[in-house]
């Protein structure tokens, strides 16, 4: 793939946060879950479609006949009484009526009305609910974007959020490969799997959570069998030069809109996660403080342990004829 398209594509997966810090979009949790739950709603509206074909009705006639009735008969339920009450008015009143059952009692409208009301009450109660679930599945099908990692290059750092509303933060070493300060794997795990589409990994880890919070990136589908290598070089470039060429096809926001109909399908209409620059900033501030107290000695050894864990898994792939350490 020509340079120029690869910088096209890679505007799928990279966005420009401000003039020293880009974004690399989160995959598995982002366009592979909203794609999925997409997919599922297609396919429950082809099993509705196809049942109520059978009666010339359009889908879902059945269950939103049954939430109409529900709000009938929680906001206006004169609308469905009334008409009963007169049928029942005109039938009790009738001559007939009056000399076989002399001495019935007319009910009053509001008597007639109260015994309706008890008979759908049920109907009242489910009204309270449809709001919610219908919100739910609003959220569902626009599901928000997760925040995927960022790369600051002038506070030389990459750092993530990560589940427990905490954040990790890496630092980019002065010298040597820009990512020294993390493990990565240009053939990690991918929704669709195979052999030929990968996820971009990135493990973080700080000194005391040895434990790796790993994000897969990369935009969800994948484009190119190449995504993670193109995305790895981006991040490198990014970190050692000071205009690299793809910073001038990337925007604010990730693109959305291909000729590949499963691109927007999977990403379009996602609602932006918050984020929270001021919780994040003294995160920041806090694991730099903390860094900048060690010895150079002490950062020498860490760079250098992180070093060897990526060594290993450079090798391991390299047993398999893989190239994770792309120059």
């Amino acid at each position: 793939m020509s340079k120029p398209n690869i910088y096209k594509t890679l505007k799928y997966s990279i966005r420009q946060c401000d003039e020293d810090e880009i974004e690399i979009r989160n995959s598995f949790f982002d366009g592979y879950s909203r794609g999925f739950i997409r997919l599922l709603f297609i396919g429950i509206f082809c099993m509705s479609w196809y049942q109520n074909a059978k009666y010339n009705d359009p889908p879902f006639s059945i269950e939103m006949e049954a939430i109409k009735e529900d709000f009938i008969w929680t906001l206006n339920a004169d609308k469905e009484v009334r008409p009963l009450y007169d049928r029942y008015l005109k039938t009790v009143t009738e001559p007939d009526f009056l000399r076989d059952f002399p001495n019935h009692k007319i009910e009053t409208y509001e008597e007639y009305k109260d015994f309706y009301l008890e008979k759908t009450k049920w109907n009242r109660i489910r009204f309270f609910f449809h709001p919610l679930w219908i919100s739910f599945l609003l959220f569902l099908f626009f599901l928000p974007r997760p925040r995927g990692i960022r790369v600051n290059r002038k506070k030389r750092i990459i750092y993530a959020p990560i589940l427990n509303g905490t954040y990790r933060v890496a630092f980019v070493p002065k010298e040597g490969d820009p990512l020294g300060g993390v493990v990565y794997s240009c053939y990690g795990t991918h929704p669709l799997g195979g052999e030929y589409l990968y996820s971009f990994v990135i493990g973080m880890r700080e000194e005391h959570h040895m434990q790796q919070s790993r994000h897969y990136l990369g935009v969800y589908p994948s484009m190119s069998t190449k995504q993670s290598v193109d995305i790895l070089h981006a991040v490198r470039a990014y970190l050692t030069e000071d205009n690299p060429e793809f910073l001038k096809h990337i925007k604010r926001r990730f693109s959305v809109w291909h000729y590949i109909i499963a691109v927007p399908f999977c990403n379009a209409f996602a609602i932006p996660m918050p984020f929270n620059r001021a919780k994040a900033d003294a995160a920041i501030e806090n694991a730099l403080a903390a860094w900048n107290k060690k010895t150079h000695n002490q950062k020498q050894k860490w760079f250098k342990e992180i070093a060897e864990e990526q060594q290993l898994i450079n090798q391991e792939y390299a047993a398999k004829g893989w190239d994770n350490h792309v120059k």
